[in-house]
């Protein structure tokens, strides 16, 4: 087939242009360092880089979750040390307060220092994150968990409530794993391990068979009702019987001595439970008698019977209030009583078989104390504001202690539950890290050119580049006189 000059000269200029598209390309590789410059340099490994790219986002979203969620545990487990922190401080003032040989001033001193450490605990337990989430409200983050919602005569905090979410906040780690970040302050702060609850008092009121509701601190107020007498001496209630007796008891469980030493009723002696005789007259409406364990009771002598002498078996009955009176039950000298407050609807059993005098019980629920209560009811210890007596005392602020290191625990054991997965967070956030680097290696390879390989192709792509221009001179160089020859 016959070659002709314009076909020649046409594939000439063909392959001038292919050898300079193709120095252009490799120039534009060598200028971007990219040898997938459009999809259609490598098609194959365009995908592969596409699909590297969608997986290094995926990660790059999951490991921002992780950093969030760890860095949330990390607060938690730091927010918890700093309660530890205040405990620790409370416990030695707690310890320091047991010592009977503190001045008034001394005093006052280490219950300040219980109010300063109980709003240092507030704010541990409200503490927030830079984003305004609470660390402690569960899922309501955007609630203040802990809320001073009573106070004392003084203006210090009475009682401090949870308004937090009882339901904790996980954040989604894998396909079927999750984390619990925002914990609620409840299970760390308000921890409920029910041992039996303590009476501190001389009424006589132990602890009932049943199981209690209430929690912390309370108060079981004994008042006596009514005083009958069985016998027939003639004496009765005094004026101010019904307020002022302090005696109760079943039938014969308090018993009065008469002797009547006039043998007309007209004088004698009267004792209670075998205490000091007292001198009556047959003109007192309200003889006041004391027993050998300080119970009182008023008397009416007036119309005492002419020769008596012996003794008046008594029935004195009473009420139980664990919410200062605004409600109560009438005791029934039983192994099991219960006792609810008629506010919270908390409910405390009461063995009310061996009470014997009327008074104020203080009750220590022990293992059902929030952090609050505690503190609030160490500081009113310090204080004594209940009036109890040097060894009650003592007694007390030692359950106080006792109740300290079970809260102690339960923080402890919170940090825990954060600190273990803070740590699983961090092992999987480099491991994620380590993928995404060996991705974007993988990516770079792919993408990247080989300086020297280009380099050498570049060199070889000039080289048949001027080739080319120098055998396309020749053709366009031929004459007529060149064929004619």
């Amino acid at each position: 087939m016959r070659v002709t000059s314009e076909s020649q000269t046409q594939q000439t200029i063909r392959n001038l242009q292919l050898n300079s598209a193709n120095l252009a390309k490799l120039q534009d590789q060598l200028a971007s360092g990219k040898r997938l410059r459009r999809a259609s340099d490598g098609p194959a490994d365009t995908v592969r880089v596409l699909e590297n790219r969608a997986e290094n986002n995926r990660l790059a979203t999951h490991l921002d979750t992780i950093r969030d969620a760890s860095s949330v545990l990390e607060s938690s487990v730091n927010a918890l040390k700093d309660a530890r922190d205040v405990l620790g401080h409370v416990r030695e003032i707690a310890v320091e307060a047991n010592n009977p040989a503190h001045d008034p001033i001394a005093t006052e001193a280490l219950a300040h220092e219980i109010d300063v450490s109980l709003d240092q605990m507030l704010r541990v337990a409200n503490r927030q994150l830079p984003d305004g989430r609470h660390l402690f409200g569960g899922t309501a983050s955007n609630v203040t968990p802990f809320e001073v919602t009573a106070a004392d005569g003084a203006g210090r905090p009475g009682r401090v409530s949870y308004r937090g979410s009882e339901q904790g906040s996980a954040v989604l780690i894998s396909k079927a794993e999750t984390v619990d970040t925002l914990i609620p302050g409840s299970r760390v702060f308000q921890t409920r391990d029910r041992g039996a609850t303590v009476f501190t008092g001389s009424t006589g009121a132990k602890a009932g068979t049943g199981t209690n509701s209430a929690t912390g601190q309370g108060t079981l107020l004994v008042r006596h009702s009514l005083t009958t007498f069985a016998g027939t001496s003639g004496v009765a209630a005094g004026s101010s019987s019904a307020t002022g007796d302090t005696i109760i008891g079943p039938a014969g469980a308090h018993v009065l001595t008469i002797s009547d030493t006039s043998g007309t009723g007209a004088t004698g002696t009267v004792s209670l439970n075998g205490g000091p005789p007292v001198t009556f007259t047959n003109t007192n409406t309200d003889l006041k008698v004391t027993g050998p364990q300080g119970e009182v009771i008023s008397l009416n002598t007036t119309a005492i019977t002419p020769g008596f002498s012996g003794p008046e078996p008594l029935t004195a009955a009473g009420t139980l209030s664990t919410d200062g009176g605004a409600t109560s039950v009438v005791i029934d000298f039983s192994s099991n009583q219960i006792v609810t407050d008629g506010t919270s609807g908390a409910v405390t059993n009461v063995d009310s078989s061996r009470i014997r005098q009327a008074g104020i019980e203080q009750l220590n629920h022990s293992g059902t104390y929030d952090v609050f209560q505690l503190l609030i009811a160490l500081r009113d210890d310090i204080r004594n504001t209940h009036g109890l007596s040097a060894t009650d005392l003592a007694n007390s602020l030692s359950n106080r202690l006792a109740e300290l290191n079970h809260l102690d625990t339960g923080i402890v054991n919170a940090m825990g539950a954060q600190a273990v997965p803070a740590e699983y967070l961090g092992k999987l956030k480099d491991r994620i890290e380590n993928i995404q680097l060996d991705l974007q290696q993988t990516t770079d390879d792919l993408e990247s050119v080989d300086y020297s390989k280009v380099i050498v192709e570049l060199q070889k792509q000039q080289n048949l580049y001027e080739m080319s221009l120098s055998m396309a001179a020749r053709v366009n160089s031929l004459t007529l006189a060149d064929f004619l020859r």
